[in-house]
């Protein structure tokens, strides 16, 4: 069996387990679209650590990274779990989750741990001023088609 299929492999497997994981730990898992009932991002300034060479780094594609945001507010076992298409732009994203920063929501007084994770985009087509409707909706298909493959199973309602 060939390294890369056994990464492959092993890969799969965490991500499987990784509800397990949260589970146990007794951390609610919450879906990107629902993060701000309970955490609020702060500030507005990202660090992130881009490679200057590597694999794939101009192909549109997205990077899903699972964390668990700390009753402190701050990310916690950040991983990259998907890349696609696979490239060097993975620690990228890992860097730009672990540079956030959360204030907990009105409703989340008790400032809940979550676990959750988010699709980071890269080189997706852009809208541009002037596009018409069909321009537009063309562009968003091709978007929502890059990222797609960046959807965590087991985090609710996706």
């Amino acid at each position: 069996m060939s390294i890369a299929r056994s990464l492959r492999r092993l890969s799969l497997a965490l991500l499987w387990a990784l509800p397990a994981l949260a589970a146990a730990q007794g951390i609610q898992r919450v879906a990107p679209e629902h993060i701000a009932h309970y955490w609020l991002q702060t500030g507005t300034h990202l660090d992130v650590n881009l490679p200057y060479t590597g694999v794939n780094l101009s192909k549109p594609g997205c990077v899903a990274v699972s964390f668990v945001i700390g009753s402190n507010g701050q990310p916690l076992d950040v991983r990259a779990v998907r890349v696609v298409p696979p490239s060097d732009l993975g620690q990228a994203a890992v860097s730009m989750i672990q540079s956030m920063r959360f204030a907990p929501a009105p409703g989340n007084a008790v400032q809940q741990p979550i676990a959750t994770y988010l699709m980071v985009p890269f080189n997706l087509p852009d809208l541009k001023a002037g596009m018409d409707a069909t321009q537009r909706r063309q562009v968003m298909a091709l978007r929502e088609a890059h990222l797609r493959p960046c959807v965590l199973p087991g985090y609710g309602s996706n």
